[in-house]
């Protein structure tokens, strides 16, 4: 048993009582503590808290290998016609297939954002904890911000009563570039608004930087082919979209900023100082070259990161134990270097649930928190050694995942769920799309 804020545990236990850990600890002396639960032997395996997904988006599940990586912006154009060729019901059986690779992988905590919502029914059908973040885009000032504000919070109240309890509905103005400072303000000073979860992307790519600061450039020129404006922001001469963002007032506590890559020096502290996690997408970020964020300089300055899997349009395949793996690839070559099997460990169990603000009730085997729970079996013939290696270890498989103590995955099919229906499904959707 790996608890991940303490040490590992041979012949390790969880007794569990009513979706809740009661105990930890090795398996014999949690057997004579309590003797009236029933005991499930797994067996030779790897228990873990269940992993959390700081950032994805399960409505574009479909698009693997539909927009070519490389260049940010003519992928943001690829995917944006994919977008509107979509149904919606394209998008619920998107959302649907992107759960169950999320809870296949072992992802028990799913922090979405879409522009439909619909995760909400794609994750309560499941069973997952999570939250799905609503995008909003639009460059509306005064009285129409207010509108545009006044409507989503209508929109999210309606979403509201699909969700279960294991899932929230938020708030996502998607970008700096999409979203302008008069609506990004007005989703802000709603209070029916302001207490939901926040998430963004920021900071992303190059083609975003000059933008901001130039206000030129590739994403420049697509707006312009749309006959659409940017989002513009003003800010300190120089200053990239984090010191712009800041200006405008719109670095808030809890605000969750996916990606983070092209960074002024000063933005981690400036990051840190507003409360802003960060979601880190290393495989998105190096499909689409957007660089190599500083993560060492980040997590040196306080800032909560979390690791988020984006989607398959960008590379991601919702499997965080492959996001850790390839995190210590494009690490490698940072002045810090990787990080360790542990560090990338902790960044997608207990790291991804401070970025979320859920760090009492996930991401670590401890009493009081929920029962979210995943367990790896090695691969055959694997050497005994390191817990931590054999989790992350690619031919290791997912043998069990459970939220609340539920299992949502039980010997590597989904308990729930239909498999084979949720793909048939999205196997029509996609051929939609091609």
């Amino acid at each position: 048993m790996v608890p991940v804020t303490t040490a590992p545990v041979a012949d390790g236990a969880v007794a569990v009582r009513d979706g809740a850990i009661i105990a930890a600890g090795p398996a014999d002396a949690l057997a004579e503590r309590f003797p009236d639960l029933p005991e499930t032997d797994l067996g030779d395996v790897v228990l873990l808290p269940g992993l959390v997904d700081a950032h994805c988006h399960l409505e574009w599940s479909l698009t693997g290998g539909l927009v070519p990586g490389g260049a940010f912006t003519p992928w943001v154009a690829g995917l944006l016609d994919l977008r509107e060729r979509m149904r919606a019901e394209d998008h619920r059986a998107a959302a649907a297939l992107g759960a169950l690779r999320c809870l296949e992988a072992g992802t028990t905590t799913v922090a979405d954002s879409g522009p439909t919502g619909a995760g909400v029914g794609a994750l309560s059908g499941t069973g997952l904890r999570g939250a799905v973040h609503v995008e909003v885009f639009g460059r509306e000032e005064g009285a129409e911000a207010a509108r545009r504000a006044a409507d989503l919070a209508t929109r999210l109240a309606d979403l509201d009563r699909e969700a279960g309890g294991r899932v929230g509905v938020g708030v996502s103005p998607h970008a700096p570039y999409t979203v302008g400072p008069g609506l990004w303000r007005a989703l802000g000073e709603r209070p029916d608004l302001a207490g939901r979860r926040w998430a963004s992307h920021l900071a992303e790519s190059p083609d975003e930087r000059r933008l901001a600061v130039d206000g030129d450039g590739p994403l420049a020129d697509l707006f312009r082919r749309m006959e659409l404006a940017p989002g513009r922001w003003p800010g300190p001469s120089g200053g990239g979209p984090v010191a712009r963002l800041a200006a405008g007032g719109a670095l808030r506590r809890g605000l969750v900023a996916a990606h983070c890559v092209q960074l002024d020096p000063e933005d981690p502290a400036l990051l840190a100082d507003r409360g802003v996690a960060v979601a880190h997408c290393p495989t998105s970020n190096a499909y689409l070259r957007c660089g190599r964020a500083p993560l060492h300089e980040l997590i040196a300055a306080g800032v909560a990161v979390g690791l988020g899997t984006d989607s398959p349009a960008s590379g991601g395949l919702y499997d965080l134990r492959a996001e850790a793996r390839a995190c210590a690839l494009v690490q490698a070559a940072a002045p810090g270097g990787p990080p360790s099997p542990e560090e990338l460990l902790r960044m997608v169990t207990i790291g991804g649930a401070r970025a979320l603000g859920l760090e009492a009730l996930v991401g670590s085997i401890e009493p009081g928190k929920r029962a979210d729970l995943v367990v790896v079996r090695p691969a055959a013939g694997a050497e005994p050694g390191d817990p931590v290696l054999a989790a992350l270890d690619p031919a290791a498989s997912l043998e069990a995942a459970l939220v609340d103590g539920e299992p949502l995955l039980w010997r590597g099919s989904p308990v729930r769920v239909d498999a084979g229906e949720v793909r048939a499904r999205a196997r029509e959707a996609r051929a939609r799309l091609c």
